[in-house]
């Protein structure tokens, strides 16, 4: 692998994420989830490439890919990785005009690998997808994820990315909302322990009137964990109506910690209602006070503010996502609170 084709902590978009130096202890060798598929089908034109020059994942990936999956109805996909592995898994996924998908996507592996994924994602005139997906990576593991998401008038996209295990993980999404009336929501949680680090990096393009677009991020960091948040609504001319809406929260429980975020707005409309928001501190001290005077031990009250604190990210999850989501949720606070 030639680590000079990787993109560096030189570039704006990657100044707090260095891919380079996460790859450079691994031995790897390129391998295959064993799915096949048409490379010829692919679409290798990266969004964003000549504004943001960020893609170079994306390009490798294209290159590099023999795991294809095509997706247009219920799935729900493992993808781990094994000791030593470069995998370069290619989703895309076309849901039709009218027809309603739910997408559960597991991350995982074993030992110290790099996934290189890119997902596609068309939605057609008013259709739907649910597209939940777990992390929970090796401390040694490496996953790199380009989600571009393409939305057509009345399409509705809701994600919730939920990380428990991170490693090192850049989640990076490129949404282009092309037809009126789609909505794009996108809800995360990061739960980050050790020496993990997690980078989020989204870009919303609002090219149509009277659409929205909703993210909500909650962090929780620990020991010596890092996490990142940059995230950007960009309003174009033609987007009238917008409403835009975009926020990151981060608890940090540990002074080593660290968390680095970035929000941006950039509006060409005249007509539109936008707001972003990003807040990194401590527990609530005042709050566990009240709730330890209660007779409620230290541990279980931290655990149930910090549960309060999660919960907006879970708003809009399935019910039969939100046991699993708890469970999670409920696991992590219990070993590192």
């Amino acid at each position: 692998m030639q680590h000079d084709l990787l993109p560096t902590p030189k570039s704006e978009r990657w100044k707090y994420t260095n891919l380079p130096g996460a790859l450079k202890k691994h031995d790897l060798n390129p391998a295959t989830l064993g799915w096949g598929g048409d490379v010829a089908l692919l679409n290798k034109d990266a969004p964003g490439a000549a504004q943001y020059q960020d893609t170079q994942l994306w390009d490798l990936n294209s290159d590099q890919t023999q795991d294809i999956k095509f997706i247009s109805t219920d799935d729900t996909l493992d993808i781990n990785a094994k000791d030593g592995q470069w995998l370069s898994p290619r989703l895309v996924i076309h849901i039709k005009s009218g027809e309603e998908v739910t997408l559960i996507e597991n991350q995982a592996g074993a030992g110290a690998y790099w996934k290189n994924q890119v997902v596609q994602i068309v939605l057609e005139e008013n259709a739907r997808l649910s597209h939940y997906r777990f992390i929970d990576e090796q401390d040694s593991g490496v996953l790199t994820s380009f989600t571009h998401i393409q939305l057509a008038r009345d399409a509705r996209y809701q994600a919730l990315s939920f990380m428990s295990g991170a490693g090192f993980v850049r989640n990076q999404i490129h949404a282009d909302i092309q037809g009126e009336n789609a909505d794009c929501t996108l809800n995360g949680v990061n739960l980050l322990a050790g020496s993990q680090h997690a980078d989020t990096t989204i870009t919303i393009e609002h090219q149509a009137p009277h659409c929205t677009s909703n993210q909500t991020y909650k962090n929780i960091v620990t020991d010596k964990a890092r996490g990142v948040f940059q995230g950007k609504v960009h309003v174009h001319r033609a987007a009238q109506k917008t409403d835009g809406y975009q926020l990151s929260n981060t608890l940090l429980l540990s002074p080593l910690a660290e968390m680095d975020t970035k929000p941006e707005l950039e509006i060409y409309a005249d007509d539109v209602k936008c707001s972003h928001g990003a807040t990194t501190g401590q527990l609530d001290e005042t709050a566990l006070f009240y709730l330890r005077a209660r007779g409620i031990p230290e541990k279980q009250a931290r655990g149930l503010l910090m549960s309060s604190f999660l919960a907006p990210a879970f708003e809009r999850a399935d019910d039969n996502i939100l046991p699993r989501l708890e469970e999670l949720t409920e696991g992590w606070l219990e070993k590192h609170v």
